[in-house]
């Protein structure tokens, strides 16, 4: 059986550094529940660059998803 990427990593690909300086934004991120949770917020608060990221973050775990399925 594959591994399927969750949450949890959409949410590791997200945090903001240093870890200090941002605080909130990476409890909000690591307080969403599921995918659309975090879409959601960085559509509400982060930047364009993080907007393309969660997309290419979310394709990302679609394919590895896809072909961990395929081999089992």
């Amino acid at each position: 059986m594959g591994t399927h990427l969750t949450i949890g990593y959409l949410q590791s690909k997200m945090i903001r550094m240093p870890l200090n300086l941002n605080y909130d934004w990476n409890t909000a991120i690591n307080n969403c529940e599921n995918t659309q949770s975090v879409i959601d917020y960085i559509v509400s608060n982060g930047t364009t660059d993080e907007n393309w990221r969660v997309l290419h973050t979310i394709k990302t775990i679609n394919d590895i998803n896809r072909t961990n399925t395929k081999q089992d």
